[in-house]
Parts: structure tokens; C-alpha cells; sequence
């Protein structure tokens, strides 16, 4: 017989398990000292629209295409 998966006893082993963590803080005079100013560094990108260095909008901008007047006429004969 197959337990159904809601079941209060359905085995719970995917994901990650219940009170770890995935973030820490670190202090940035830390990574400083580690890493130096100009290393690159993994950040999410919810973190940085949360404290407002970039938007969730998107920043490429579209220009509108111009129409040409004159048509180009393809010549051909059927016979």
C-alpha cells in the first residue's frame, strides 16, 4: 500500500533540512581585509533591489524601429 503524499508520515527528506541556513553575515571590513576592494563578490540579486542599488525594472531600453517609405520589389516570371 502507498502512503499518500500529504500524509503526516509521507518521508520529508528533500529540500534543505529544517534550521539550517543558507545565508551568514559577515562584516564588510572583513571581506575587505580578505578579498580587497576590487573582488568580485556573489550577491543576490533580491538583496540588492531590498537595500536599493538596482531596480527591478528592466534596464535596457528598446528604441523604436524605423520604418522604411520605399519598398523593395522582388521581379520575378512565371512561365
Amino acid at each position: 500500500m502507498m502512503t499518500p503524499m500529504n500524509s503526516d508520515n509521507a518521508k520529508r527528506s528533500r529540500g534543505r533540512p529544517k534550521g539550517s541556513t543558507s545565508f551568514v553575515k559577515v562584516r564588510l571590513g572583513d571581506l575587505n581585509k580578505q578579498l580587497g576592494n576590487d573582488a568580485p563578490v556573489s550577491v543576490s540579486k533580491k538583496w540588492l533591489i531590498d537595500i536599493g542599488l538596482i531596480t527591478d525594472e528592466p534596464t535596457a531600453q528598446i528604441a523604436p524601429v524605423e520604418e522604411s517609405k520605399t519598398e523593395d520589389k522582388i521581379q520575378f516570371t512565371i512561365k
